[in-house]
């Protein structure tokens, strides 16, 4: 969920819509197969019982700079180590040819990566379960290792550009105050909506954005 983000001197809010039901997403749920979610229960039970969860997840606020754009970004994060370092948990069938190998890199390794990357996310732990849902093996990765690994299949800056497009042509549309949803669609398809109940957007942070006089003056306040 990006809350805020600034090209020279312009701030908006805005909402990615993670947690906003939409009409596909409604579909989605009404149309998920015992099987997917038997896999929706297998990764939140990998969750549960190998890290320190708080009221299933830890929510944080923090900062970031995204292709020239000072972003503050909201985040909901599995788990805690015994550290305090914050880990992102995935679950995974287990690997046992070299196509599945590649298709993990290509999509879970990497999406995982880029949610963790853009938040400050350190850590990912990945569970591998058998077909009867039993956990086999734990993994751990830094994002400095999945980058690594991952080096012949993709690079994060292909993608950072590609956000800070989207970003260009997503700020001059959209007012303070607003929360919008934001879908990608494929290709080169992206929509823009205003949303008017955004239940997930503290409404005092909707009311100081509205009171600023403009949006470099918003984006400054929350950085202070």
């Amino acid at each position: 969920c990006i809350l805020a983000a600034e090209v020279e001197a312009v701030v908006s809010t805005q909402s990615t819509g993670d947690e906003i039901e939409t009409e596909q997403k409604r579909q989605e749920a009404l149309n998920r197969t015992r099987y997917q979610n038997l896999m929706t229960y297998h990764g939140r039970k990998l969750e549960e019982v190998t890290m320190e969860v708080v009221e299933n997840e830890v929510d944080i606020v923090t900062t970031s700079k995204i292709a020239g754009y000072r972003c503050i970004l909201a985040a909901e994060v599995d788990g805690v180590k015994d550290n305090g370092d914050l880990v992102e948990v995935k679950a995974h069938k287990v690997i046992s040819h070299p196509q599945q190998m590649e298709n993990y890199k290509n999509n879970k390794l990497l999406n995982t990566f880029i949610q963790c990357y853009l938040v400050g996310i350190p850590h990912i732990l990945v569970g591998f379960r058998d077909n009867n849902g039993w956990l086999r093996h734990l993994q751990e990765y830094s994002l400095d290792q999945v980058e690594e690994e991952c080096r012949d299949y993709w690079n994060k800056d292909f993608y950072m550009g590609f956000l800070g497009d989207v970003l260009s042509w997503a700020l001059p549309q959209i007012a303070l105050g607003k929360v919008y949803h934001m879908s990608y669609l494929g290709g080169e398809q992206i929509t823009l909506e205003e949303v008017e109940d955004p239940g997930h957007i503290p409404q005092f942070f909707r009311d100081h954005a509205s009171s600023c006089h403009s949006k470099r003056e918003m984006v400054d306040s929350i950085y202070k």
